[in-house]
């Protein structure tokens, strides 16, 4: 078991974060550590100034803040490793309360089963605090055959939640299904379930938004801006690591399905088909499937029998785990040199351009403003908190004008040069790998001259743009 532990530790550790979400999270819990107060509108960018902004993430973004002062980005690189390790410890935990016959070795193969599909999902983001909350109501309802009263956890668990990602709704309906599970079980207090499972939808109203918290929840994923511009709102497909293992193990678990003898129970039919259509229907939703199917599956398992159950070698184990331990210990980014742009350690973090960086902050003066990739812009607006950007990744705050200004300057349409100066433009950052129409049409420009270039972009100046402050 520790070793099914330890690898997804170690998976954590060596792995770069993506500063796509987490730097803009960062910038905002440290304004929330400073006064005291969420952010209400949006200051940080030109095309969405002063627009109402949800912060709903808002305990998340202090939690990060506080962690990236206190120990910098190798902090941060810990606190991952720790999150993941305590989600898919509380996934074994789950799993052996959901079928306590299970040998060690079959528990630890379904929970690293469950990070191999989960991984792409792992990014260091509020999104991962509520999946180990998601862990936690595994544990509690799948021990509630036990001791009913753990139950009385979860609206506690669900507060936490609701404060942290809008994922809380999965924390009333986990035990909405648990309660459809007593029901045909025949389950004594069964009652309980349904009470708890009312009771933590209405905990969920115990956070700064209140009741906005299920508008916002429901608003996020069925905004038509998100899910036609962020592929992670997109159907999962085969045509990507991601899916295609989301896919063989939706497949895996349907031919397990398939041969056994026994009638699966329809609770756990309904369980495994509402957690497989929501990872099909968007790619976040691989953050889910994977726990809840492993639990499900060991539920359906025959346990093991107690002559096939191979002897625990401890001291093999534990030299293998102790190997691991070591490799992460030895491998994590946190003991590399700090580039001195980002002041992360070298290859930490991905979408945070370190030449291009360093670059604005050799040009940039009071006034700029810069046109620059959305993937990018979360770590521009962290980075040069005193340059508004045009674009982050909160995509929710920004009017569809703005997108077709984007797709203008993207594609170099005719009134390319009109978009740029309409928002007053002065400094454009291209991204090598999208944006070659728009970096050609600048290059062909006499008003737009290039300050900068690496192989991840190019930063373009406005040629009548003041030098100095």
């Amino acid at each position: 078991m520790g070793l099914s532990i330890a690898l997804p530790v170690l998976g954590a550790l060596i792995a770069p974060m993506s500063a796509t979400d987490l730097a803009y999270h960062l910038r905002a819990g440290a304004e929330i550590l400073d006064t005291g107060a969420i952010p209400t509108v949006d200051t940080w960018t030109f095309t969405a100034a002063g627009t109402e902004w949800v912060d709903q993430q808002w305990a998340a973004q202090a939690v990060f803040a506080a962690i990236h002062r206190a120990g910098g980005w190798a902090g941060l690189i810990v606190f991952r490793a720790v999150l993941v390790g305590i989600a898919f410890g509380l996934l074994g935990i789950a799993i052996r309360r959901r079928n306590a016959g299970l040998s060690e070795r079959t528990v630890g193969l379904l929970v690293v089963g469950a990070f191999v599909v989960a991984a792409p999902a792992l990014a260091l983001r509020p999104q991962l605090i509520a999946v180990v909350l998601f862990a936690a109501t595994l544990a509690v309802v799948a021990g509630r055959g036990r001791n009913r009263r753990t139950l009385l956890l979860l609206p506690i668990i669900v507060v936490a939640w609701a404060n942290v990602h809008g994922s809380f709704v999965l924390g009333p309906a986990l035990v909405g299904l648990a309660w459809l599970e007593d029901v045909h079980e025949r389950a004594p207090r069964a009652w309980l379930s349904f009470v708890v499972a009312v009771v933590a939808a209405v905990a969920a109203l115990v956070n700064p938004l209140g009741a906005g918290v299920w508008v916002y929840a429901a608003g996020i994923s069925l905004d038509p801006t998100v899910t036609a511009r962020i592929t992670e709102w997109q159907p999962t497909t085969v045509r990507d690591v991601p899916g295609m293992l989301f896919w063989a193990s939706a497949a895996g678990v349907a031919v397990l399905l398939a041969r056994r003898r026994a009638t699966t129970p329809w609770p756990a039919l309904v369980t495994l088909a509402a957690f497989a259509v929501l990872a099909a229907y968007t790619v976040r939703g691989l953050a889910w499937w994977p726990p809840v199917a492993a639990m499900v599956v060991a539920g359906l398992l025959p346990p093991t029998p107690i002559s096939s159950r191979t002897p625990q070698r401890a001291v093999a184990n534990g030299l293998i785990l102790l190997a691991v331990v070591a490799a992460g210990l030895v491998a994590t980014p946190a003991w590399r040199p700090t580039d001195p742009a980002t002041g992360a350690p070298r290859g930490a973090l991905t979408e945070a351009p370190s030449g291009i960086t360093a670059g604005l902050r050799g040009i940039v003066t009071r006034g700029d403003r810069i046109w620059n990739p959305q993937s990018w812009g979360s770590w521009l607006e962290f980075a040069l908190p005193d340059l508004p950007v045009a674009l982050d990744s909160r995509i929710e705050l920004f009017p569809p004008g703005t997108w077709a200004d984007l797709d203008a300057l993207r594609g170099a349409r005719a009134d390319w040069a009109t978009v740029l100066d309409r928002h007053g433009v002065t400094i454009v950052v291209t991204q090598a790998s999208d944006d070659a129409v728009l970096a050609a049409a600048l290059s062909a420009d006499a008003s737009w001259h290039a300050s900068y270039a690496d192989a991840e972009g190019t930063i373009w100046v406005r040629a009548d743009r003041p030098s100095v402050p």
